[in-house]
């Protein structure tokens, strides 16, 4: 299904009369209709950040394998291996695992810690998936799910039978330079440990992760991450593919209140579509204070007269490259910015997140047509995908608009989550027109945001772009 467009009759609309026109676009988003149950999934060895995707998996297998252990590791995994446990989810009535994870016993030995991606879709699609725990000792058994922190990434889980001897939590940072290791079940290797040093809290990641310099693969998510004395600091979340021993820890500050609110199996309590309202409004609240919490003055930069929003947001990322122009006789220089974090709402689904591209591009001799084809050319760069059965597609709305300095075409797309009401997906594209010989081609994509929240980004993302001559 091609997407909505709706061409605005007027030459030149100002931005208010644009971000009205946004209404429509939200309204067409939502005859997609809802979400179908998922199908049969093939096997994976992980869900979410820590997966083998771009490594080389023999080599890892075989490293992990022949690894020799230091006399601390060995310690280590001995006093915890009674107290990590393998979580496997199924689909339906499937005997062979869909996703699998790591936990790990606290507080009185009965409630398990984990990932909230690692648990993501038994908890989205409570008819379809099942959980189940696989012990040291071979012992398995069904678990349910108690709480979620999607912004951290968190989750408890329980079995009505088991009980496993805890480990202690400590809630303070470890010092950079510290000793530290992470356990869990890397790639249905097994039970296994890595060794490393944590390096402090990451200084530009919006939510709280430590650095680990220690291997975290797939399937080690939801494990413990134990400093020297055995105790938990943190949990075993993500590792950056393609880069060497760069992996990372959620603080165990998180877990008291998690802890806190883990009463009884969240299924019980709640429909499948109180859950995922559940998951959605807490993606609005971390968005209400990541993606919306403006700076004192929204921050720009002036690139050959055209002024552009960098800082739109307080955590907002910027770089400036010059780069190749799409033909040899055309200048570019690109200013890229975003926020460095976004939130796993399930699997292959990362909401909460903000980017934007601001192109400049000059003409070295090309007749203005030809700079025009290659501006056009530019600007239709295919808008991010989704998978259908995650996303609606999107309705768009074109129009000429007035702007600071300058006339722009602008084209404002957005898509809404079929599994999150009230989640959505913004795409505007803002091409300049008034010069022969120079241009801005800049976009701003929102991905996973509250329709108001992202209409007021939009407005301080148009009302910052300027041109002065």
């Amino acid at each position: 299904m091609e997407p909505t467009s709706f061409i605005m009759p007027e030459p030149r609309l100002k931005i208010a009369r644009l971000i009205a026109a946004l209404w429509l676009c939200g309204s067409a988003t939502v005859l997609a209709g809802p979400a179908k149950d998922p199908p049969a999934p093939a096997e994976v060895p992980d869900v979410g950040t820590a997966d083998a995707a771009g490594v080389d998996a023999a080599a890892v297998d075989a490293d992990i394998a022949s690894q020799e252990l230091s006399g601390d590791a060995r310690i280590r995994l001995a006093a915890a291996r009674d107290s990590v446990v393998q979580i496997r989810g199924f689909f339906d009535q499937s005997a062979s695992s869909a996703f699998h994870g790591s936990g790990f016993a606290v507080d009185d030995g009965r409630r398990i810690v984990t990932n909230y991606h690692v648990v993501a879709q038994a908890v989205l699609y409570p008819r379809q998936y099942r959980l189940e725990y696989l012990a040291s000792d071979g012992r398995t058994g069904p678990l349910q799910v108690l709480a979620i922190d999607v912004r951290n990434d968190l989750a408890v889980v329980a079995a009505e039978t088991l009980e496993l001897p805890p480990l202690k939590l400590r809630t303070g940072i470890p010092a950079q330079g510290e000793r530290t290791w992470s356990i869990g079940f890397p790639l249905n290797l097994g039970l296994a440990i890595t060794e490393g040093v944590a390096n402090g809290l990451v200084e530009s990641s919006v939510a709280q992760r430590i650095h680990y310099t220690g291997a975290i693969n797939g399937g080690m998510s939801g494990g413990p991450a134990l400093d020297t004395r055995g105790h938990v600091y943190g949990v075993n979340v993500s590792v950056v593919t393609g880069r060497q021993l760069v992996g990372f820890v959620v603080p165990a500050m998180h877990i008291p209140a998690l802890l806190a609110r883990a009463k009884e199996p969240l299924d019980q309590t709640l429909s499948a579509q109180q859950l995922r309202s559940r998951v959605t409004a807490q993606v609005l609240a971390y968005e209400a204070e990541v993606l919306e919490a403006a700076p004192d003055a929204t921050r720009t930069q002036v690139v050959r007269g055209y002024t552009v929003p960098t800082q739109i947001s307080r955590h907002v990322e910027c770089s400036t490259v010059d780069e190749r122009g799409p033909h040899v006789r055309v200048r570019m220089e690109t200013v890229s910015c975003w926020i460095p974090a976004s939130i796993t709402a399930q699997a292959g689904v990362s909401v909460a997140g903000l980017s934007m591209q601001h192109r400049i591009l000059q003409s070295m001799g090309l007749h203005p047509l030809q700079f025009e084809r290659q501006v056009n050319r530019l600007a239709e760069v295919p808008r991010r995908t989704g998978a259908p059965a995650h996303v609606a597609p999107f309705a768009c709305s074109d129009a000429l608009v007035s702007l600071d300095g300058f006339d722009a075409r602008i084209s404002t797309c957005v898509r809404q989550y079929r599994l999150f009401a009230g989640l959505y997906d913004f795409d505007v594209t803002v091409v300049g027109i008034d010069d022969t010989t120079q241009a801005l081609v800049s976009r701003l994509a929102l991905q996973g945001v509250g329709f108001e929240a992202g209409r007021r980004i939009m407005e301080r993302y148009l009302g910052a772009l300027q041109w002065t001559p």
